[in-house]
């Protein structure tokens, strides 16, 4: 869609638009015409115009597909408001349309109701089975779930296309390789994008992925520089780059580049989150705490926060607060890391019971660090409830309690769940090993060692 913005052809329709607002003449545009425009000042981060486009449209066509799909997806997408999508899209008129079907199945989909945006999909694709469209959905279906990185429904969708020679299918096809990790194939496709378009700054992103991916980092930033040749301005090729130079282990190139995305996109956490996250590679933690708070106060101001973002932000920030001996403040943060895994995985308890775990293991952890094992002993506590008991957690608590000398403490979690239970854990042996040598239990820790040098040397063939 960039380089369309960039053609004679979406110029004219934009001067055709203004002489409209001027003149209030429709002259010879097309709904979608306004949908684009309205699409390109979105682009432009001037919602203002974009809002103002799409509603001068429906007052010339109101019930139309275009403006309203815009104005579903900009409740959904930047509003995070998906009944309103829902109302919004439901005042289509022609509800046979596909870019009727299309948006629904992106409402579900946002919803992480995916499946059931399958089966809708499905559905939809047999009832066009008589219409032209029939062919062409496939394709459209593909790249709505690569969108969202449903790579298996993208999959799935991509092979009843025939339209094999399509820039749309290469470029699809070209993003399941890499989510799948074929990352030679994926590159020989996105050559092909490259031939026919070596002015895409999409494509030269896909190749600086593909070798971010596969380690390649030198060739990751060359494709990035190509990007950015094309448009210097270009966030996306520059966090690549950003992430090559980490790769490269050059920190202060990665550090500038990440700063320049921030100040190119002030209301994104990412830029300040990225600055933060390697100021701390560095160990510079009270450089990485400034940056981090700037990351979380914009990601909770912003109109669309990213949660993964904050549970990241959260939890670096608790990690600081506590090796700065801030620990009320350490506490907060994980209380805030809590309460966005409850927001977000309430419908799915056992992934939120395993998230709520791993947050009061750290919590009980800091509780040690402030030697108030009563309440560590309550985290840890809470921290088997909410696993179900899992293995994994019991050996952490484990961990958590040797490394602060509760070693009879330890050893008793590590008898039962590893020696007596037989669940292998490097870490887990590791500690038990140390556990028998202080206490004195010579035979459970030659055992331990035996298992060690079977792991080691499983590793080694």
């Amino acid at each position: 869609m960039d380089n369309y913005y960039k053609t004679r052809k979406f110029k004219e329709v934009l001067r055709k638009y203004e002489d409209f607002l001027g003149n209030n003449d429709l002259g010879m545009l097309a709904t979608e015409d306004f949908a684009d425009v309205a699409q390109y000042y979105h682009e432009q981060h001037d919602d203002e115009k974009a809002l103002e486009a799409v509603n001068k449209s429906l007052e010339v066509f109101p019930g139309s597909v275009a403006p309203l799909a815009f104005m579903s997806r900009y409740a959904l997408l930047e509003e995070q408001n998906v009944k309103k999508a829902d109302i919004i899209a439901e005042q289509i008129n022609d509800k046979n349309d596909p870019d009727y079907f299309l948006l629904k199945a992106e409402i579900m989909i946002v919803d992480g109701r995916v499946d059931e945006a399958d089966d809708y999909l499905e559905e939809a694709y047999i009832g066009f089975s008589d219409d032209d469209y029939y062919d062409d959905m496939p394709l459209d279906v593909a790249s709505l779930f690569i969108d969202y990185e449903a790579v298996e429904y993208a999959d799935k969708w991509l092979q009843r296309s025939d339209e094999t020679d399509e820039d749309d299918y290469l470029d699809v096809r070209a993003r399941i390789l890499i989510a799948n990790s074929n990352l030679d194939e994926a590159r020989k496709v996105i050559d092909t994008l490259l031939n026919r378009d070596p002015y895409s700054t999409e494509y030269w992103n896909l190749m600086a992925v593909a070798n971010l991916f596969d380690g390649n980092y030198s060739d990751s930033i060359t494709a990035s520089d190509y990007a950015l040749a094309v448009d210097p301005s270009n966030g996306d090729a520059i966090l690549n780059k950003a992430n090559g130079m980490l790769g490269l282990e050059n920190t202060d190139a990665a550090m500038a580049l990440f700063k320049r995305y921030a100040n190119l996109e002030p209301d994104a956490d990412t830029g300040y989150l990225m600055v933060g996250l390697t100021l701390l590679g560095q160990s510079r933690y009270q450089e990485a705490k400034t940056w981090l708070e700037k990351a979380l106060k914009v990601n909770k101001s912003s109109k669309k926060p990213q949660w993964q973002n904050r549970t990241e932000i959260l939890f670096q920030l608790a990690f600081i607060e506590n090796f700065l001996c801030h620990y009320p403040m350490a506490h907060e943060y994980l209380d805030g890391l809590a309460e966005v895994y409850k927001d977000n995985f309430s419908s799915d308890l056992n992934e939120l019971g395993q998230r709520l775990a791993d947050v009061d293991c750290a919590q009980g952890h800091i509780c040690l660090e402030e030697n108030n094992l009563e309440k560590a002993a309550d985290w840890f506590e809470q921290a088997v409830y909410d696993s179900g008991d899992s293995p994994k957690i019991l050996i952490r608590i484990a961990v958590s309690a040797f490394e602060f000398g509760y070693v009879q403490y330890a050893y008793d979690i590590l008898h039962k769940v590893i020696y007596q239970e037989g669940h292998e854990d490097e870490k887990g042996l590791q500690c038990l090993s140390s556990c028998c040598k202080i206490l004195k239990k010579d035979d459970e820790r030659r055992w331990a060692e035996d298992k060690l040098d079977r792991i080691f040397s499983s590793k080694d063939n």
